[in-house]
């Protein structure tokens, strides 16, 4: 089936599979129809929009971004009032009439994958292949959103997994359940059981990057590994899915083509389409598209990480906002239409893998390793004019500066809060100011909280603490 087909397939089948849509969970149900053959399911797989999209509220918790009081009401009403909350380290982000969008498209998502992994199980086919396919790309986008959702709304990670709440965790397509939340390492348990299924029926490549493949699997459970503190597993599965995509765009290529005013013009030696980004290893996009860019500007303390040589910075900010005129007092606005900090960036990709992995070999004491990993990112991100190399005294050097690069490298794409997270837990005592508010080191508020509607849908979920 052509790719356009699919694409027009899966608009109609996504208006009728929702007829029976979780309601207790905020998913709002449409339509009649449920989907049955495998050709439906790669059509709903094929939908971007519904299984790619990803979350970002937490993203305007961190350190990374500052929001000017003189953009604050343009704020509201673009990245909406959720998002000014967020900023503001509010206990509630939404109230019991609102939708959470960050909840309401991961169980859609969740919803979506279900669906399909249940069919499968009536579905007579005679076509193992495409059946592999379908099934696999299903349970990653379970995965990486059951990750994604546990990192969000309950507590990293940690030797209490096994008693903190995590999320409720559908794994059936069931209307009437009141599903309660399940512990942290239930979550984590679901997500490696899914992924290494998922990692032994895909193929090493797919047509499309929104497809999940063996990388894409293999990449998740890297990224899980590494929030689990499992370093040896971690190194493994990011070494594994590096040496299937090992691509790393080299930003010393890369141009703009209208340099004093960069929001109008295009990066040059960057793809406009995401089927052409190579780097990427498993798509997935922020659900708010562009929203720092035209509000929200580098963190001062964001911008004091960048060396005078780091392309980064100069590629992905803006001295002018959308309009043209110049923000005050200096600040920089965030590109993250194009470039370093694409919104498209937020699921798996090959710099991810190799700085998972030199994390992985720097907390296991493989410094040299470690540092050689640094170097292959940092060469592609540092003017070659008087390019040095790193050097650490100390193995806690060394991850130090593997983590300073995950700052660099992965700012504005929700893994800052998470680092915190998990830093807090080994005692950085990390706190974050956003201009008169402080989210104090391991404070509750650093869980978001439960949407208020879903806890008015279905008693057995309890609210995280404020």
């Amino acid at each position: 089936m052509k790719i356009s087909t699919l694409y027009k397939s899966s608009l109609v089948l996504l208006v009728v599979l929702f007829s029976s849509c979780d309601k207790h969970l905020d998913v709002k149900p449409k339509g009649i129809v449920i989907p049955g053959t495998l050709e439906d399911y790669q059509a709903l797989l094929s939908n971007t929009q519904e299984v790619s999209r990803t979350s970002n509220n937490s993203i305007y918790m961190s350190d990374e971004l500052a929001l000017l009081d003189s953009y604050r009401a343009g704020a509201i009403g673009y990245a909406g009032n959720s998002a000014i909350k967020a900023y503001d380290f509010q206990d509630e982000l939404y109230d019991a009439s609102e939708s959470d969008e960050d909840w309401r498209i991961a169980y859609r998502t969740l919803y979506i994958c279900n669906t399909i992994l249940s069919g499968l199980e009536n579905n007579t086919e005679n076509n193992p292949a495409l059946r592999d396919q379908v099934k696999g790309e299903a349970l990653v986008h379970r995965a990486f959103t059951n990750l994604t959702l546990v990192n969000e709304y309950a507590k990293h990670y940690s030797a209490t997994a096994d008693t903190d709440p995590g999320i409720p965790m559908p794994l059936k397509v069931d209307i009437n359940a009141l599903l309660p939340r399940v512990t942290v390492k239930t979550v984590y348990q679901q997500i490696e059981k899914d992924l290494l299924q998922a990692a032994s029926i895909l193929p090493e490549k797919s047509n499309y990057n929104y497809h999940p493949n063996k990388a894409a699997a293999y990449g998740t459970l890297a990224r899980m590994y590494l929030y689990m503190g499992n370093w040896n597993r971690a190194y493994e599965y990011a070494d594994k899915a590096f040496k299937i995509n090992s691509f790393i765009y080299d930003y010393n290529t890369f141009a703009y083509s209208v340099p004093d005013n960069k929001t109008t013009g295009q990066l040059l030696g960057y793809p406009n389409v995401n089927l052409d980004k190579k780097h990427i290893v498993l798509m997935k996009f922020s659900n708010k598209a562009g929203g720092f860019n035209y509000f929200f500007t580098f963190s001062n303390e964001q911008k004091a990480l960048y060396g005078p040589e780091d392309l980064r910075l100069e590629l992905a900010s803006t001295p002018r906002n959308y309009s043209g005129t110049k923000y005050p007092d200096g600040s920089l606005g965030i590109m993250d239409l194009k470039g370093p900090y694409d919104y498209n960036n937020s699921g798996i990709t090959t710099q991810e893998m190799l700085l998972i992995r030199a994390e992985a070999n720097a907390r296991l004491g493989n410094t040299a390793s470690a540092l050689a990993d640094l170097e292959i990112l940092r060469e592609k991100r540092i003017k070659t004019v008087n390019y040095s190399k790193l050097s650490a005294a100390s193995p806690e050097e060394v991850i130090d500066l593997v983590l300073k690069e995950r700052r660099l490298e992965l700012a504005f794409s929700s893994a800052r809060l998470i680092d915190i997270k998990r830093g807090n837990l080994e005692g950085r005592n990390i706190s974050i100011v956003h201009g008169k508010n402080t989210l104090p080191a391991n404070d509750p508020r650093f869980v978001l909280p439960i949407p208020s509607k879903v806890i008015s849908l279905n008693p057995n979920i309890v609210q995280n603490p404020r």
